[in-house]
């Protein structure tokens, strides 16, 4: 019995000082992890981030300054804006974006001031983060305001291909430039859709194509001209000058017919004067102009009409007349371009003198040279000749036309 005894009170002391050491051990880590709970007083507690940004153990007083630091981290990124290859590059905060900082901080502030000392006391065994995300707020008009800046840089306008005329009324055509146009309502929504993903944004625009000829490319040379003189102080000149003005820039394409009426006619329009019994009249010597050249560029004649008189500003049969009546009836010169490149018309006055020019390309008339002859049969009567000539030999002689005027 009394070694039965003896062992049983020898448990019993084992059992009393394994308790004891228990209850040190447990006060101890009740003491220890009060003492670490204690240590965030006043502090952010234990495991607590913004976005990767650990910030435990700040002060609950300095919290506001250390989101404004890590904000201001965020929005000094930079992002590239990229438009027909033109790059612009701003930070955040250039484009007018910012952060809900402020909501943040009222976040992890209740987060913090929610947190009992259990709570505490349990979560600082556990490795669960707490996490807050300091997300990106836009200032529309401040990014649409951006952008109009960037759009004043690389809009373009549409410019279609065209002839232009230096002063000694050379000609040389210009290819078309395309016109472009930022789209800034669409470029503002793919900022604000991407740039918390991308480091560099491509905008958006429209291109408008421009309209460009490739065969007007080919006129670089001015193949035939011819001039008449005419008084510049008398009404009729204003008719001249008109019809000048209704022609020059106009292109006839290859295998085209030529029509003055179309282009200048009918000779009442706008810029015309009445003299005479016929409207417009003067234009004729226009026509003639044009004539002479056409036939200097070795080019074929639809229609040529003469006068019934003959004209002083050209010698016999080289004249075209050409009228327009209230019946809408019209006599027309016409002639077509047997070229295998258009034909620019440059049509211009200078000090009385009408001047009608044909550009094509340099091998339209291919090598050959064109003049013309006016011979005189009888007292109204002429008979016209035009030369060819390739190298400078002669290789053609051939009757353009007989013209007899009906009045002296």
């Amino acid at each position: 019995m009394g070694r039965k005894k003896n062992k049983k009170n020898k448990m019993i002391i084992v059992y009393f000082i394994v308790l004891i050491i228990w209850l040190i051990l447990f006060f101890y880590c009740i003491i220890t992890n009060y003492q670490k709970v204690h240590v965030y007083d006043n502090k952010i507690f234990y495991n607590t981030f913004i976005d990767n940004e650990d910030i435990s153990k700040v002060d609950v007083n300095k919290l506001g300054k250390k989101i404004n630091i890590y904000s201001s981290k965020k929005l000094s990124k930079k992002v590239n804006l990229k438009i027909n290859n033109k790059n612009y590059s701003y930070t955040y905060s250039e484009l007018g974006i910012n952060t809900n900082k402020d909501k943040v901080k009222k976040e992890i502030l209740e987060y913090n001031n929610n947190l009992n000392s259990i709570d505490k006391f349990f979560r600082l065994n556990k490795k669960e983060k707490q996490e807050f995300k300091l997300e990106y707020t836009y200032n529309v008009e401040n990014i649409r305001e951006s952008l109009l800046k960037i759009k004043k840089s690389v809009d373009t306008n549409l410019v279609n291909g065209y002839f232009s005329k230096d002063d000694a009324r050379n000609i040389k055509y210009i290819e078309g430039i395309d016109g472009f146009s930022l789209d800034v309502e669409k470029s503002l929504k793919e900022i604000t859709d991407n740039i918390s993903k991308d480091e560099e944004i491509t905008l958006i625009g429209d291109m408008i194509k421009a309209e460009s000829n490739e065969l007007y490319k080919s006129i670089d040379t001015k193949v035939s001209s011819f001039s008449t003189e005419f008084n510049p102080y008398i009404s009729r000149a204003t008719n001249l000058k008109t019809g000048l003005s209704y022609i020059d820039g106009v292109i006839i394409n290859s295998q085209e017919v030529f029509s003055f009426y179309k282009y200048a006619g009918p000779y009442n329009k706008k810029g015309y004067v009445f003299y005479y019994e016929f409207v417009g009249n003067g234009v004729c010597q226009i026509a003639t102009t044009i004539y002479n050249t056409a036939l200097l560029g070795g080019l074929e004649i639809v229609k040529r009409y003469p006068h019934a008189k003959k004209s002083v500003y050209v010698p016999g049969g080289l004249d075209a007349t050409v009228a327009s009546y209230a019946s809408g009836w019209n006599v027309d010169f016409q002639f077509k371009n047997t070229y295998k490149y258009p034909i620019y018309i440059s049509a211009y006055a200078v000090n009385g003198t009408a001047h009608v020019d044909f550009w094509s390309n340099h091998d339209a008339m291919e090598g050959k040279t064109y003049t013309t002859e006016s011979v005189k049969l009888g007292n109204r009567y002429y008979q016209t000749f035009l030369h060819t000539f390739k190298n400078g030999v002669e290789i053609k002689k051939e009757e353009i036309a007989k013209t007899w005027y009906t009045e002296d």
